[in-house]
């Protein structure tokens, strides 16, 4: 039997996704300025977290 090869993302791919997801949730809430940084705090904070457990 073969191992599965496990794919490794792009590094800023989770960044991306929570930059998105910020701008999308300020621009429903009108809060774009909070929304905006907070995105940018939680891609942050994932890519970190995902990049830690992997070394």
């Amino acid at each position: 039997m073969e191992k599965m090869k496990i794919k490794k993302s792009k590094k800023g791919v989770k960044l991306g996704i929570g930059i998105i997801l910020g701008t999308i949730i300020g621009y429903l809430t009108s809060n774009m300025q909070l929304w905006f940084v907070l995105g940018i705090a939680i891609g942050a904070a994932l890519e970190y977290g995902s990049n830690k457990k992997q070394s």
